[in-house]
């Protein structure tokens, strides 16, 4: 009646090896949708491309910090905010960090290229890397 070590042993694997690829086929399935849009960066609730919002604002340099790109708080204006200065901006990264800033600090901000921002006046823990939202609160 009872199963021997030898008969169970074999069972158990095989449930393990289903569990295996039934989670890795639920995590590339969830996961998908995200890759595709990798490039694609939501601002003022508008989809945007790396490529597309370089061509709306002109770069600028912070040649202290060595970053290029183009400036925040001029990218908030061609986006169509309406009354930037009235605003913080909440900057989120693909792996959920985010981050807080004022007007004030968007004006001393820069995305880069590879979509991380830099703060002139803020410290290495507001550089947000693989923006995919910048996102407007009115105050």
């Amino acid at each position: 009646m009872f199963m021997g070590k030898e008969q169970l042993i074999p069972i158990f694997a095989v449930l393990v090896l289903f569990i295996g690829t039934g989670s890795s086929v639920y995590v590339y399935a969830t996961q998908g949708d995200t890759v595709i849009d990798a490039d694609v960066i939501t601002i003022y609730k508008q989809q945007y491309t790396i490529e597309k919002l370089f061509t709306i604002v002109e770069p600028r340099a912070f040649e202290a910090l060595n970053y290029s790109g183009i400036a925040l708080d001029d990218l908030i204006i061609k986006v169509g905010v309406e009354c930037p200065t009235c605003n913080n901006y909440v900057i989120a990264g693909g792996d959920g960090y985010q981050k807080t800033v004022t007007w004030e600090n968007m004006q001393n901000g820069l995305l880069t290229s590879d979509k991380m921002t830099v703060f002139s006046d803020l410290p290495k823990a507001f550089r947000v890397r693989d923006i995919v939202e910048i996102g407007v609160i009115e105050i």
